[in-house]
């Protein structure tokens, strides 16, 4: 069964020059005006409990797909056809009345989501306690920060079961508490058989949570299809846009990687040791990372884990694993004082000559939730004496026959 349908569905917008224009236009019965085609030619089906990805560059058209899709804009061309209850997180605050209260703007939302107020009055308290806004329910929303309009609108949205749930790319503006909130329930309702339609930037947790994935490109589809063939198309797309823009801005290669630090389950330092010293290794060496994090009771007791990427100074992903993928019951060793360690290790390291640095990050292990994350950390060379070349040296044999 089919939850969500888009056939040829487009958005178009007339541009003009001056603000009088529109009013010369309609009285002239002149054109003032030129088109501009947000979004063009798209067809998508979402199977009853199927997820989809949307990604693409800033400015591609995501935001007026979903919108599109949600019922909140007409389309300028095709149709949308949607079966259930679909609910939507899009623009922050879009929906909400600035005078009322956080409870009135519930009561509101869950009206015109198709519930009975009975029913509404039943889920308020379940709404309330997970949006943790406190006493800023009572309070106009229009005193409200963006973190909190996000805590509103998704609590509203996901607590009504809903057949068809659609999220824009807001959920970064929660703080890291919440974010993780957000991702556990939307994995529930995917369990649930809720069909998702999910745009964001983090590509590891559409990877996660989506079957398909569409790639826009200039308002257009550039690749529909299985989630992580066309993630790998857009990053390669990224790669060499970031490759063009790189031979005009060389980024300083000794300037520490930027680190975001939260209050709790964060990172603190990731070293490099075994036959790598002074940032130098041979290849066939052996490679240790020892992984250093603060971490919570309640982190440990939901599956919190660590995970790891090699990445070659050309962005190129080598290879990347976490202790979950290798089915080890716990991730991290305790040091006391709530800091925990896990020490990553390479006994022949394959990489040929080049130059290395990690991703190194804390994740949840019901979710795309990561507790901490720290990229270009722990630079390495390594060098090969060997004339084989390309990324790793591959185990083989030669027979003669």
């Amino acid at each position: 069964m089919i939850s969500l349908r888009a056939e040829g569905l487009g958005k178009a917008y007339q541009l003009y020059r001056r603000p009088f224009d529109s009013l010369k236009e309609l009285l002239l019965n002149r054109k003032y005006s030129e088109t501009f085609w947000a979004l063009r030619d798209v067809n998508l089906e979402v199977a009853q409990g199927g997820s989809l990805g949307i990604v693409g560059d800033n400015g591609a058209g995501k935001s007026t797909l979903v919108k599109l899709l949600a019922g909140a804009i007409a389309p300028s061309a095709g149709r949308v056809e949607r079966v259930g209850r679909v609910a939507a997180v899009l623009t922050l605050g879009a929906g909400f009345h600035p005078d009322l209260s956080g409870k009135e703007n519930i009561r509101i939302g869950c009206a015109v989501l198709g519930l009975s107020p009975a029913q509404t009055e039943a889920l308020l308290p379940q709404i309330v306690e997970f949006s943790e806004l406190g006493h800023f329910v009572e309070r106009p929303v229009r005193e409200y920060s963006s973190g909190m309009y996000l805590r509103l609108g998704f609590s509203v949205a996901t607590a009504v079961n809903p057949d068809v749930l659609i999220l824009d790319e807001h959920l970064a503006v929660g703080d890291q508490h919440f974010q993780f909130k957000c991702k556990r329930r939307i994995m529930a309702l995917r369990a649930a058989g809720c069909s998702i339609v999910f745009c964001s930037h983090d590509l590891y947790g559409l990877a996660e949570v989506c079957d398909r994935t569409l790639w826009l490109r200039d308002g257009q589809p550039a690749m529909l299809g299985a989630t992580q063939p066309v993630l790998k198309a857009y990053q390669d797309h990224i790669r060499a846009r970031d490759a063009v823009s790189a031979g005009e801005i060389r980024a300083d290669a000794a300037a520490p990687a930027k680190r975001q630090r939260p209050d709790d389950n964060h990172l603190i330092e990731v070293t490099l040791g075994g036959d790598c010293h002074e940032g130098q290794v041979e290849t066939g060496g052996t490679l240790k990372v020892r992984i250093v994090a603060r971490l919570s009771e309640a982190a440990l007791r939901d599956g919190a884990h660590p995970a790891l990427v090699i990445v070659r100074n050309d962005a190129v992903w080598c290879y990347g694993v976490s202790t979950k993928m290798d089915g080890l019951a716990a991730g991290f060793h305790p040091l006391g004082n709530g800091e925990y360690c896990v020490t990553f290790v390479i006994d022949q390291l394959p990489l040929l000559s080049g130059q290395y640095s990690l991703i190194v990050a804390i994740k949840d292990e019901h979710s795309p939730h990561f507790y901490d994350s720290w990229s270009d950390v722990a630079p390495f060379t390594v060098r090969h004496a060997g004339q084989d070349v390309g990324m790793m040296r591959v185990p083989h044999r030669w027979e003669l026959e």
